[in-house]
């Protein structure tokens, strides 16, 4: 079997940890760059040799962390050229990688490019310099317009920056001019994303002792309305292709669209997860615990789950539906070898009728309702009495 996967390569490192992540991050002086960095290529080495990822095509790579620009385009290229000593990849595999807008110039931009780097992703969050400071962030609006400038610079022409709304004493105004300001630095795509409260942050924290107050559900629906006529309805031609990610013809996030089209993913780096065929796991989250485990013998994996059948179906359409598009019925039968209808047929009529779903043809996608509660729809597939023995 030679079906393509894609490389997750989780860099760990920030300057300072914003006070919404709950991701496995660490704010550090100094990133062990070096020790990390052979870690890396021992579990790459490791993960080489078994025959479920022997010989396989890569068709996507994506540095994500943390702050994974703070190390230098050596490190980087270090990896990339170790990863394609290793595995065959695609004419144009997308390699992208995660920035801060305050960690990147011209120069150490253009040593990403020449390390094979061809997408980036910029954590911009807000044009907002009140809104920043609430969230925590270290760089300033005026850092993120030379961040995209610096990156044309440098021969980068597939960008990507994040917007975060829902943040408290954040305005509707505020929203429409962060996705206007998108928009003037005409970029091809863009993620925007809900603030959460994540159990375990200083936000979480904030919340519990009534400081940090939530803005409430119609504002925030409001806010995501806003987002769709800013970014697409007026014409600047970001489209809405999955639930968060707006982008221009053929800029869609390559590396996001096979995590929702659940193919093959290998996570490498403290924490990173990992999904084959049936199988999930995640390695040691401590970056000096993954530095001696993986070093020493390649594998450091700490937690492994194997999906039954149902948790595999019920994820088709759990990561599907978050395509505007939806996901198709006759893949699910030929990836699962089962007909849909008499196990889905009944809850997808009922769907239907409520306008919460849309059956075209072989696709099933989200209403424009349906996407304004999309988790709420979506758990409705993982409460189907199904048959034995699946």
């Amino acid at each position: 079997m030679n079906k393509p996967f894609s490389i997750y390569i989780h860099i760990p490192f920030c300057i300072q940890k914003c006070p919404y992540c709950d991701f496995n991050t660490y704010a550090v002086a100094k990133a062990p760059e070096k020790e990390y960095v052979s870690a890396l290529l021992a579990e790459l080495d490791y993960r080489a040799s078994l025959p479920e990822w022997r010989g396989r095509t890569v068709q996507t790579i994506f540095f994500g962390g943390g702050t994974p620009s703070i190390f230098s385009g050596k490190a980087i290229k270090h990896i990339l050229s170790h990863i394609t000593r290793l595995f065959p990849l695609l004419d144009y595999v997308e390699v992208s990688l995660e920035a801060n807008p305050g960690t990147v110039a011209t120069d150490n931009l253009s040593e990403f490019y020449d390390a094979g780097v061809n997408r980036l992703s910029f954590g911009g969050q807000s044009f907002n310099s009140t809104t920043l400071k609430t969230l925590g962030r270290t760089h300033s609006p005026d850092q993120i317009i030379a961040a995209v400038e610096s990156s044309r610079a440098a021969l980068f022409s597939n960008i990507s920056m994040d917007i975060i709304y829902g943040v408290p004493g954040q305005t509707i105004h505020d929203v429409r001019y962060d996705c206007e300001q998108a928009v003037q630095l005409d970029l091809p795509h863009a993620s925007t994303y809900s603030l959460t409260i994540e159990k375990g942050t200083p936000f979480y924290q904030s919340y519990k002792r009534g400081v940090f107050k939530p803005i409430d559900d119609d504002l925030s629906l409001e806010m995501m309305d806003t987002i769709q006529q800013t970014l697409f309805d007026r014409g600047h031609g970001l489209e809405r292709y999955e639930i968060s990610n707006f982008a221009k013809p053929g800029k869609e996030a390559r590396h996001n669209m096979a995590y929702w089209n659940a193919d093959d993913y290998l996570g490498i780096g403290a924490g990173a997860h990992s999904l084959c065929f049936n199988r999930r796991w995640s390695n040691m989250a401590l970056p000096q615990s993954y530095i001696n485990k993986a070093t020493t013998l390649g594998n450091a994996e700490s937690w492994e789950e194997t999906l039954t059948l149902r948790d595999q179906m019920f994820e088709y359409f759990f990561l599907g539906l978050r395509k505007i598009h939806g996901t198709s019925l006759t893949e699910f039968e030929r990836r699962f070898e089962h007909p849909w209808e008499p196990l889905y047929g009944d809850l997808i009529d009922i769907l239907t009728t409520e306008r919460l779903l849309v059956h075209d043809g072989d696709y099933i996608r989200l209403s424009q309702r349906g996407l304004e509660i999309a988790d709420s729809v979506i758990e409705n597939f993982s409460k189907v009495n199904l048959p034995t023995p699946v």
